[in-house]
C-alpha cells in the first residue's frame, strides 16, 4: 500500500512540467514585451517606455519563479536526490519542505507588487492619490506575514 502512495507521487511531474510551460510562455511574453518597448524608443519616443521595461521585468521575474517551483517540485517532492548530486545542483533548484515553498511563494507575491507599484507610479503623471498606498501597504502586511511563517517553521530542512 505504502509502494502504491509513493509511486502516485510521479504524478507531479504532470504539475513541473505546466509550471516549466508556463515559465516558457512569461518568458516569450516578457521578450514580446520588451520588444514594443524598444518599438516605442524608435517610433514614438514622447511615449514613456519605462512602464513597457517594468511590465516585461515582471515577466520575466514571475517566469524565473516559475521556473524555480518547477525544479523544486521535481527535485524536491518527486526525484529523490542523492547527497552527492545536492551539492552539485544549484541551491535555488531544490526546496526541502513545503514551508520553503510557502515562503518562496510569499517572497514572489510582495516582490510582483512592488514591481506593480513601480508601474502604476511609472504610468501615472502627477501625483497619486491615497489608494496608492494599498499596494505598498500590502507588501508590508505580505512581509510581516512572511516572517510570522518563518519563524514559525521549524521544518525547514538543511541550509
Amino acid at each position: 500500500m505504502i509502494s502504491f502512495f509513493l509511486g502516485i507521487r510521479y504524478i507531479m511531474i504532470l504539475a513541473s512540467i505546466g509550471v516549466l510551460g508556463g515559465a516558457l510562455l512569461m518568458f516569450l511574453e516578457g521578450a514580446l514585451l520588451l520588444r514594443n518597448a524598444f518599438t516605442f524608443v524608435r517610433t514614438e519616443p514622447e511615449l514613456s517606455v519605462t512602464a513597457a521595461v517594468l511590465r516585461a521585468t515582471d515577466k520575466f521575474l514571475f517566469g524565473i519563479v516559475l521556473t524555480i517551483f518547477g525544479y523544486a517540485i521535481t527535485f524536491g517532492f518527486v526525484i529523490a536526490v542523492s547527497d552527492e548530486v545536492r551539492k552539485r545542483v544549484p541551491r535555488w533548484m531544490i526546496l526541502n519542505t513545503v514551508a520553503e515553498m510557502k515562503i518562496l511563494f510569499i517572497e514572489v507575491i510582495i516582490l510582483y507588487l512592488v514591481v506593480h507599484f513601480a508601474t502604476v507610479v511609472a504610468e501615472t503623471e502627477g501625483m497619486l492619490d491615497w489608494n496608492g498606498l494599498v499596494l505598498p501597504g500590502a507588501a508590508l502586511l505580505l512581509a510581516a506575514a512572511m516572517k510570522l511563517v518563518a519563524s514559525s517553521t521549524h521544518d525547514l530542512g538543511p541550509k
